[in-house]
């Protein structure tokens, strides 16, 4: 879809159907414009820019004829109408990507909802988790960036056209109309506004680089896992590349290409804002180059995160590594506090304080949580307190097994199997809703083509 060229046929009906074009001439018009459709002229290749369609009709028809087109519009509606047609376009396109991509991880996050795994802060071992836990984390930020280009959506599927430069004119045209034709849900009412006011640009390269960001944190942690020093998973080789000099490389290239993407994303935030600085009408031509980075995001963010789709779906996840893994660095420490707690009645600061000096005594003996007895604990405890808490050398290996650990966290929002499990099901149902919105946009927009299409045909033959 050429954006230009629909606001043209579209400006153009609505001026014959106003009276203000008569319906002859509009036709050698309307005419004309489908054949430069169907010869395929490209945006890139118009001398002219925005014009270059009325510089066409004036060549092939004469400007008595060619030179009513932009009657009652100007560069300022038609620059606006393109850019808010192209960022509908690419947003949508966003979405639907993010949809498929939330898709891949749900499906991954019931498949590994057993699968333990070291959870991190500080990239220290903090608390033992599920792979599928984690998955469905990604999944529910990947949610939140969906609503965000939903609402996104709201804000862009208005119309500045008929707006002109900033106050519209004094021709009788009809901007609803013309928003009908072109899939918009509504004009925007103050002219002004719709041509000088660039917070929804702004609003677009914000939530494009959020999404941007969200997707190189799920890259990062895919690096990280895959390195020599975790290997938690691996990927088959056509998802890595080596290198020239160390043929025993497999470097991860999806994650290094997202990651990428998040750093222009960056950029193109810096620049959106710097570029709408001024009095009003006084930035006209800056934000021409944050749109040329914004159009690259919205159109390599949907190819990658296909990528990454796919890349996904063919993981292979060493689940005895990252149980073993969980099994160390004392990942289940805070379990122990919660054992004394219980059995012992004392409050969780004093439990916490005798965890400490129960890991700072394995560390300066060289011991592993598999190592301690209830022996070190009662000399943590009398260290602390002056007495012992006589704990059973059953309960203290239950309450450091990671497996257990993770079973026990079933309050909502939890790592265990059946908590991660029901958070699944109405992430899945929100998914499906989010389907059925993107799919009633792209109809939306679909139905308006045709709107458009048979408006003309109307006029062609009428």
């Amino acid at each position: 879809m050429n954006s230009i060229l629909d606001f043209d046929k579209a400006h153009l009906v609505m001026l014959v159907e106003m009276g203000l074009v008569e319906k002859v001439d509009g036709r050698k018009m309307l005419a004309e414009i489908r054949d430069i459709e169907a010869n395929g002229a490209l945006l890139g290749e118009w001398d002219g820019g925005m014009h270059w369609t009325e510089q066409q009709l004036i060549q092939r028809l004469g400007e008595h004829i060619g030179g009513w087109i932009n009657l009652g519009r100007s560069t300022g509606d038609i620059s606006e109408v393109s850019r808010r047609l192209n960022t509908r376009r690419l947003v949508l396109c966003n979405i639907c990507m993010l949809n498929s991509l939330r898709g891949v991880l749900l499906k991954l996050a019931m498949k590994f909802v057993e699968t333990v795994v070291p959870g991190q802060t500080f990239l220290q071992h903090a608390q033992p988790t599920t792979l599928g836990h984690w998955l469905s984390m990604w999944a529910a930020t990947l949610d939140r960036d969906v609503q965000r280009y939903m609402e996104l959506m709201v804000r862009v599927n208005q119309s500045p056209a008929g707006a002109g430069i900033l106050s519209t004119t004094d021709f009788e045209i009809d901007r609803e109309r013309v928003s009908e034709l072109l899939g918009f849900d509504r004009p925007i009412a103050n002219s002004l506004d719709a041509i000088m006011s660039h917070d929804v640009g702004l609003e677009t390269i914000s939530v494009v680089t959020i999404a941007a960001m969200n997707l190189a944190r799920i890259a990062d942690d895919l690096e990280l896992w895959m390195s020599t020093e975790y290997r938690y998973v691996d990927f088959p080789d056509r998802f890595c590349a080596t290198s020239s000099i160390m043929p025993q490389k497999r470097n991860p290239n999806i994650p290094q290409q997202i990651k990428a993407q998040c750093a222009k994303a960056i950029g193109a935030m810096s620049l959106g804002i710097a570029s709408e600085r001024g009095a009003t009408g006084q930035p006209m031509l800056e934000r021409f180059e944050c749109d040329v980075v914004l159009w690259e995001l919205l159109e390599d963010l949907p190819r990658i995160m296909g990528d990454l789709s796919t890349m996904l779906d063919a993981i292979e996840v060493d689940d005895r590594r990252m149980r073993e893994s969980s099994k160390r660095h004392w990942a289940s420490a805070s379990d122990l506090a919660s054992l004394i707690v219980t059995e012992c009645g004392l409050s969780w600061r004093t439990a916490h304080q005798i965890c400490a000096i129960v890991i700072r005594l394995c560390y300066e003996r060289g011991l592993e949580p598999r190592d301690l007895t209830s022996a070190i604990v009662d000399e943590a405890a009398c260290m602390y307190r002056g007495e012992p808490l006589s704990l059973s050398l059953s309960s203290i290996r239950s309450a450091l097994d990671p497996i257990a650990s993770v079973h026990r966290r079933s309050v909502l929002g939890g790592s265990a199997p059946s908590a991660v499990s029901r958070e699944i099901a109405p992430m899945t149902e929100r998914l499906g809703r989010d389907v059925r919105a993107a799919s009633m946009c792209e109809r939306n927009i679909a139905e308006s083509q045709a709107r458009l299409t048979e408006a003309i045909d109307r006029l062609l033959v009428g």
